[in-house]
């Protein structure tokens, strides 16, 4: 089973039908919606529709999961509920491997809509780790652990989650998949035995494809119309 993973859209509707385009013809029909939608972060209203697109425009091709990313309304995990689309602070199993889920981000600069303490971030992701019943587990987070190839902005800082990084320490899951630093994109590293790879952004083509069968995922950059 593959599943492709798509994140920060920011408002990059048009790149969705080059992902619906891929899905068709690799045969893929398992998507990760990692966040962030819009662009901004301050029209909530819009950012509902940019959402709700997002999901209209592929869920005719394939399974959709969904978490907001820092820049979303916290409500739009409603509308993924409605959906039946929800991964955020769930635990789905996908061809006998566990999928972790959870959105937002640490706390920012920015403000940002959905953003989290670090002890909140903490709590969150062992609660997910207790309802792991499986032997290989996958973290899909839009956002990357601190310290790593994956959370280093342009001037040299490391800007990603500190919770996130001791969780990985102490559970040790096969891989964590996350975004959000956009400049990331591509760039992996590892945490003891786990496997950490950032997305990067749809607005520049870039998706991740997981096979299932042995937890490789490979980067790629698609070529936008």
């Amino acid at each position: 089973m593959k599943i492709l993973c798509v994140s920060d859209i920011h408002g990059s509707l048009d790149s969705l039908i080059d992902v619906r385009n891929y899905l068709v013809k690799n045969g893929v029909h398992t998507v990760f919606l990692m966040g962030d939608y819009s662009v901004g972060f301050k029209d909530l209203r819009q950012n509902r529709v940019d959402a709700e697109y997002a999901l209209d425009s592929l869920k005719n091709n394939a399974t959709l999961y969904a978490l907001p990313g820092n820049c979303d309304d916290p409500n739009l995990v409603d509308l993924f509920e409605k959906r039946g689309a929800n991964l955020h602070e769930k635990v789905v199993v996908l061809d006998g491997v566990s999928f972790a889920g959870l959105g937002g981000c640490n706390t920012s600069p920015f403000g940002t809509p959905c953003e989290y303490t670090e002890e909140q971030i903490y709590e969150k992701l062992d609660r997910l780790f207790g309802g792991v019943k499986t032997e290989k587990t996958v973290l899909v987070v839009h956002f990357p652990p601190k310290d790593t190839n994956c959370d280093v902005i342009p001037n040299g800082m490391h800007v990603g989650s500190v919770s996130l990084r001791k969780i990985i320490e102490e559970k040790q899951p096969d891989l964590c998949i996350c975004s959000h630093i956009h400049e990331c994109g591509g760039r992996e590293d590892t945490i003891g035995k786990t496997r950490i790879l950032n997305v990067g952004p749809l607005t520049h083509g870039n998706i991740a494809v997981i096979d299932t069968r042995d937890l490789s995922v490979v980067h790629g950059v698609l070529e936008l119309e």
